[in-house]
């Protein structure tokens, strides 16, 4: 068990070198002969286990092991004495020795000893890692539950969202809870930016986005991420080189975040679109409807009166009766004719209300 350290603090230099001997081929052991070199070494190093006497001429043993469990350092002693009354192993328990060897011993007695504590040093160690793995595995899983709860909390946002700002406040809220530092880049007619609080980006910040919105999905540079869309660019300031599982959860996620934003970009886009569609097709409707009215106004008056002349002239033509209601009849026939070309602009008007509705609906 070469991984195992065990010193040996006894004040009889016999037997230190002894138990030296006897243990030497299975551990690394050193030995101290006195509670100042013992303590000098204990400053810089921590052995597994420890054989000391009780009963030391500068010092108490017992008072030795109580500065060690002190020291918080994780070692197991087995305390070994001429006294071998229980008043003695009482004592060494209460100061959490974990064994406890009477003077004169059988050398397998030790060996035995040593061995049984330093297998349990071996399992308590490897228990400790399994533990201490076990706990940081299941910090990580609550991370990235807490992370990736956060970023369907914020595609949910997202169809709230009808316009970039709401939707850039949604994105640095998640970045924020990302613990992430970011401005953003939205492109459609024009170039938009963006920066936390509704501050201002930087003019390098415009210009490094600007530069970069071509260079594929996502570009490192230094401690800096840019993740592109075709619409949408950001760019992460603080991106963690230092953890690298941590750095590569981050970038599939903000891979899944700039999908995200460009289809919320490319929907409140098509919004828009309607909007100014429902917005045109209003103004034509008000056209319509005026232009009808006035047409409706204006031919009736002109008919009406084109008709009062024609019977008022019958008699000035000279016609006969028959021709007076051949005539009539044409008159009438016509005019209603005229009607019938009214009712289809008042058809089409009906069916651009139809359209209008839908594109209001499809606004709201």
């Amino acid at each position: 068990m070469e991984e195992i350290l065990v010193w040996v603090v006894d004040d009889d230099e016999d037997y230190c070198d002894l138990i030296k001997e006897v243990i030497i081929d299975d551990y690394r052991v050193q030995v101290f002969n006195d509670a100042y070199s013992y303590r000098e070494a204990l400053e810089s190093a921590t052995p597994d286990l420890i054989l000391m006497d009780i009963n030391l001429p500068d010092i108490s043993g017992i008072e030795l092991c109580k500065e060690l469990t002190a020291s918080g350092k994780d070692t197991a002693v087995i305390f070994v004495s001429g006294m071998n009354t229980l008043e003695e192993r009482l004592r060494a328990y209460d100061v959490s020795a974990v064994d406890f060897i009477a003077k004169p011993f059988e050398l397998k007695e030790l060996v035995a000893k040593v061995q049984a504590v330093a297998s349990y040093q071996i399992k308590k160690r490897s228990l400790m890692q399994a533990e201490t793995m076990s706990r940081n595995m299941a910090f990580q899983s609550m991370t990235e539950s807490s992370q990736y709860g956060a970023v369907l909390q914020f595609f949910r946002q997202c169809f709230l969202c009808h316009d970039y700002q709401s939707l850039a406040d949604a994105f640095f809220d998640l970045m924020q809870q990302l613990n992430l530092n970011t401005c953003l880049e939205i492109r459609d007619a024009e170039v938009h930016y963006f920066a936390p609080s509704h501050g201002e980006i930087s003019p390098i910040e415009a210009n490094i986005l600007e530069l970069l919105d071509k260079h594929g999905r996502l570009y490192d540079f230094g401690s800096r991420t840019i993740c592109n869309d075709k619409h949408v660019s950001f760019l992460i300031k603080n991106m963690p080189l230092d953890d690298e599982v941590l750095y590569g959860r981050l970038r599939d996620i903000i891979a899944v975040i700039v999908e995200g934003l460009e289809a919320r970009v490319l929907d409140i886009g098509r919004q828009q679109t309607l909007k100014h569609v429902f917005m045109e097709i209003q103004g034509l409707l008000g056209s319509i409807s005026g232009a009808i009215l006035e047409h409706d106004e204006k031919f009736s008056a002109a008919l009406t009166g084109m008709t009062a002349e024609i019977r008022t002239s019958f008699h000035v033509l000279d016609m006969t009766e028959e021709q007076e209601d051949y005539f009539a009849s044409m008159v009438e026939r016509n005019l209603k004719e005229a009607n019938s070309a009214g009712e289809a602009f008042y058809r089409l008007q009906g069916s651009l209300n139809t359209v209008k509705n839908v594109v209001e609906s499809s606004v709201s």
